[in-house]
């Protein structure tokens, strides 16, 4: 085989996420809840927990789209390959390539991808609702089909 099987770029435009935002939601708020009932804690140490949660809420919102975070991938293009280009809401153009660490299930796929010139990983969450189904769909029987030859497994 010459030429990769997918020789078109896959679009991928996500939107926010009903289903994550109430994910998220639930998440942080049970753990201000928590903090709120717990008694070993001095009242200064369990506020500042609170807080600390509710600015992970923050920025954890912002990262998938609620707002406008200069930070958020609000455009992906895979190309052939294991090429990925993501486009931030800042105008920043990142070349990026998928890491095996990354996950799929029908309800949810996790893109973790190491950013060129970047020490950490950057990680994108795409509920069903983050796309329209085709292209969800069309996301999902590309990495199944891809990954063997992605990252060497037979």
């Amino acid at each position: 085989m010459s030429s990769p099987k997918y020789a078109t770029p896959l679009i991928l435009e996500p939107r926010p996420s009903r289903w994550l935002l109430l994910l998220m939601l639930f998440a942080h708020g049970g753990a201000v809840a928590v903090l709120l009932v717990l008694d070993e804690w001095s009242w200064p140490i369990r506020l500042f927990l609170a807080v600390a949660v509710l600015v992970s809420l923050w920025f954890s919102l912002g990262r998938l789209g609620w707002w406008q975070s200069p930070t958020r991938i609000r455009r992906l293009i895979w190309q052939t390959g294991n090429e990925w280009r993501l486009a931030l809401s800042n105008g920043e153009i990142l070349t990026a390539r998928l890491r095996p660490s990354s996950f799929m299930h029908p309800w949810l796929v996790v893109l973790n991808l190491c950013v060129e010139g970047q020490r950490l990983p950057r990680s994108l969450v795409l509920a069903r609702d983050s796309l329209d189904a085709t292209t969800f769909r069309q996301l999902r029987v590309r990495l199944t089909t891809e990954v063997g030859r992605l990252f060497g497994e037979t």
